[in-house]
């Protein structure tokens, strides 16, 4: 009878070993998320992992997204900038963000959620299980005090030339200011009314006036709405994100006052504003409700819910075309 082979038996001490090796590995897969952000912190050297490294990387980012008027995404911010340290985000954005006011005199400012409007869009977020309470995508930001904001300092980019440049902002920023103090809502036909009358409505000194709305949409200023729930096509203009965030209310205040020089009637800021609905927008500091001197409830000052702006009616149109 052959003899039986058998398995050599491993020593005691290369199997201790073994299963110390193997906790170790299973103990570094099981580190707490934190510890990621305390190496980075931790790291002052000009490692490519190192705090300093990764901010700088942002900055140039940030930069480079800007001058295309693309906006700052965090899921590129991970994938481009941060690769494998993606959990030391907010430390890296506090830091790339001291760095651009200091240094540029910009900031990153987060772009607001584009708004439900039409039946098909109210009803596929109410389908959606996740929905995101931030929109997690940036754009730069004027952070200069108010007498450095002269032309002279933040004067347009050169590229491709100052004029045409200069002639795209003030375009954008003129469709923002119209749609916005129509009520955040413009129909189609009334913009290209508007655009006709400064002899806009087929060419600018940009580019043909298709294409230079095409060019707005995609870079967010203005968004184009196509509602055909009421059983025919109704198309209307909208401010997009980054148009809320660069032509705000001030600067459509500041606007209409250029605009009107010196011969502007005494209540024009309160027009723009009850335009603008500045006033329904307001939250008290204090109390949702204002009470006057008998104790009793005054007028509610809650804000409107966000939505789709009222459409004007036809007679209501024809005297703002008349007192235009």
């Amino acid at each position: 009878m052959p003899p039986i082979s058998r398995k050599r038996r491993a020593p005691a001490n290369e199997e201790s070993e073994t299963t110390i090796s193997f906790t170790q590995q299973r103990n570094q897969q099981r580190a707490s998320p934190d510890d990621e952000d305390d190496s980075v912190e931790e790291e002052q050297g000009n490692g490519s992992g190192s705090l300093n490294q990764l901010s700088k990387g942002l900055v140039r980012y940030a930069l480079a997204c800007e001058y295309s008027r693309m906006p700052i995404k965090r899921q590129d911010i991970n994938q481009k900038v941060l690769g494998s340290h993606s959990r030391a985000f907010k430390h890296v954005f506090a830091a790339a963000n001291a760095q651009l006011v200091e240094t540029f005199g910009m900031e990153m400012v987060e772009l607001p959620n584009r708004e439900k409007v039409t039946v098909r869009q109210k009803r596929a977020a109410a389908a959606s299980e996740s929905q995101a309470k931030t929109s997690n995508q940036w754009v730069l930001t004027n952070a200069l005090p108010p007498k450095y904001r002269v032309p002279e300092i933040i004067a347009p980019p050169r590229i491709p030339t100052l004029e045409v440049e200069s002639a795209y902002v003030g375009l954008y920023t003129l469709i923002v200011a119209l749609i916005s103090l129509s009520g955040g809502s413009l129909p189609e036909n009334k913009l290209e009314r508007y655009l006709k009358r400064m002899n806009a409505d087929q060419s600018t000194p940009v580019d043909r006036t298709d294409k230079l709305l095409a060019r707005m949409i995609k870079e967010g200023y203005i968004v184009k709405i196509k509602d055909s729930s009421a059983g025919e096509e109704i198309v209307d203009y909208m401010v997009g994100p980054r148009g809320k965030v660069e032509v705000g209310d001030d600067a459509i205040m500041g606007f209409v006052k250029t605009v009107y020089g010196d011969g502007a009637m005494e209540d024009l800021e309160q027009r723009v504003e009850r335009s603008l609905g500045i006033a329904e927008r307001r939250v008290p500091s204090q109390t949702q409700r204002a009470v006057n001197g008998n104790g009793e409830a005054g007028p509610s000052t809650q804000t409107r819910r966000p939505g789709r702006p009222r459409r004007r009616s036809r007679s209501e149109q024809e005297r703002g075309e008349e007192s235009e």
